[in-house]
């Protein structure tokens, strides 16, 4: 009976804490995603792309707008450059805020992944991509963020045409701002 006893109330405050979690988790967060500095994709074929711009994004409900440019090098040759235009925020991950390595940062400099869908615009027309940029401030950036084939800095993936599917550093923050 004892038994019975401490398994219902488990399962009672079980219930209770999940619709807690749930809207803990649902909550409206935005944030600015700046890359004023150049952020860097590198493509297994070697080439590489350079992002800069500035998005601001929502994760509930989801949603992006934004712009920068993009130069596609080829053995340090330009081979393709344009504009971006974020049209929706894919996903982010928070890495957390206020802290990168030892040093303390103003609380609303945050780290993560975000992953917003894009339109580049080129002089050739325009084509649709995916852009993933890493920013490695926060309590919770995985160790695979600081391996070989990462580091802060911007992916790229334009299907068909080419996927710059590693970064290779750049200079980027995620501002919350509500």
């Amino acid at each position: 009976m004892r038994r019975l006893i401490v398994l219902v109330l488990g399962l009672a405050a079980a219930l209770v804490l999940v619709p807690s979690a749930a809207i803990a988790d649902s909550a409206t967060h935005t944030y600015m995603l700046e890359m004023e500095g150049p952020n860097f994709g590198a493509a297994t074929n070697g080439d590489m792309v350079t992002i800069t711009g500035h998005a601001d994004f929502s994760v509930n409900p989801k949603s992006a707008d934004g712009s920068g440019a993009f130069t596609h090098a080829r053995n340090g040759t330009v081979v393709g450059s344009g504009s971006w235009t974020a049209t929706k925020l894919l996903d982010y991950q928070s890495y957390g805020c206020g802290i990168v390595f030892d040093m303390t940062l103003p609380p609303d400099f945050c780290g993560g992944k975000v992953k917003l869908r894009v339109m580049l615009t080129t002089p050739s027309g325009q084509l649709p991509a995916t852009m993933t940029v890493i920013c490695i401030i926060g309590p919770k950036a995985p160790a695979s963020a600081f391996g070989d084939n990462r580091s802060e800095g911007a992916m790229l993936d334009v299907p068909g045409v080419i996927n710059f599917n590693h970064t290779a550093g750049g200079d980027n923050v995620i501002i919350q701002t509500s």
